[in-house]
């Protein structure tokens, strides 16, 4: 999750040469930020519900389904070679 957190960090802190939001409460603002991001998602990281339709396995199906309409020719890329979600 801290690969998260470190682009949710580097999105507030830079945007090109400059601090978008004041550094002073930087670190509480991405800790807000992480924190309502994660209630949102944490069904995703819950081993017990991987099987679930908001588990992972859920989450990749849809995104291969989503796939398979937005890019055919990945989508059938991706089932040649066997790569599964």
């Amino acid at each position: 999750m801290n690969e998260i957190l470190a682009v949710i960090y580097y999105c507030f802190w830079r945007f090109g040469n400059e601090a978008i939001i004041s550094t002073e409460y930087l670190e509480s603002d991405v800790f807000f930020c992480f924190s309502n991001l994660m209630s949102e998602v944490k069904d995703g990281f819950l081993r017990d519900l991987d099987k679930e339709q908001n588990g992972i396995d859920g989450k990749c199906k849809q995104m291969l389904s989503v796939l398979q309409l937005v890019d055919e020719p990945v989508y059938r890329k991706l089932e040649h070679d066997k790569v599964n979600p």
